[in-house]
């Protein structure tokens, strides 16, 4: 199992390089702005401080900002969980459970985000973005991040 989780997370890495065409989706700033709503509402909701980005698909940040209380490490760190879910196009608890199998080199891949946090923004199946969100457990990050799923799905055109 490890073994296909790896090699699926190095051809999503692979797969990701293509260059963007015309017309491509994209997330712009308006859908950003309503992915992190969605996602800080969640995070009230569950009675969490988190940081939450969202970057493009080459992991450029569109939007970052930490709720009160949340610490200035979690910004960084959900930086890192949006960009590398964005390379991946797979959620980065894909990448914790594959170096907790055993496949420590994942952990000299620079900038990297080996936990849970970080999800792909999709558009049928090509990559647009990530989300990244950092403060509770790495369970509670995916969680929040996902909940800004639905935001995406109806913005980024």
């Amino acid at each position: 199992m490890t073994r296909i989780l790896f090699s699926a997370a190095v051809a999503a890495c692979l797969s990701v390089s293509a260059a963007a065409e015309p017309g491509d989706a994209m997330v712009g700033l308006a859908d950003a702005q309503a992915i992190a709503g969605r996602v800080q509402q969640t995070a009230i909701e569950k009675g969490l401080n988190m940081a939450i980005v969202v970057v493009n698909r080459e992991g450029r940040v569109i939007l970052s900002y930490r709720m009160d209380g949340s610490s200035f490490i979690n910004l960084a760190l959900a930086e890192k969980k949006a960009a590398t879910a964005a390379a991946i196009g797979a959620p980065t608890s894909i990448l914790e459970q594959v170096a907790d199998g055993g496949k420590p080199s994942l952990l000299s891949v620079p900038g990297a985000a080996l936990v849970g946090g970080g999800v792909p923004i999709m558009r049928g199946d090509r990559i647009v973005g990530g989300i990244g969100v950092s403060g509770g457990s790495a369970q509670d990050d995916e969680a929040v991040a996902k909940s800004g799923l639905d935001a995406a799905a109806s913005g980024a055109k």
